[in-house]
């Protein structure tokens, strides 16, 4: 369950989360959250917070792209080998003609005609 909470701090708390965001390449809202979860999780306190695992939600989007990807390359290849048997289906209705110098005796070639 997500809550909106608002508070304030001072300027060098904010300069802290700002360095903090910018660091990690996070914005502030997500810095905040951040910390506040790694806080909450190492109640010895005094030791950088080194927060490198996902949440839940973020997994689940990286899982859906990952299966929205495979169910893209199965449906380009399912449409390739759809091609390929078209081709094969044409390619064997065609006539087979024999090769002349395969059906004959190629120095008989008068007797063709």
């Amino acid at each position: 369950m997500a809550v909106r909470i608002s508070l304030t701090t001072d300027n060098e708390m904010m300069e802290l989360v700002d360095r903090y965001a910018k660091e990690h390449g996070v914005d502030r809202n997500r810095a905040l959250l951040e910390l506040i979860q790694g806080g909450l999780s190492r109640p010895d306190g005094g030791q950088p917070v080194n927060l490198n695992h996902k949440r839940a939600f973020e997994e689940y989007r990286d899982i859906k792209q990952a299966v929205d990807g495979m169910q893209l390359s199965l449906k380009e290849l399912s449409e390739e080998v759809k091609l390929i048997h078209h081709i094969i289906d044409v390619e064997w209705g065609l006539e087979m003609r024999p090769v002349p110098y395969q059906s004959r005796r190629w120095w008989e070639f008068w007797k063709s005609q």
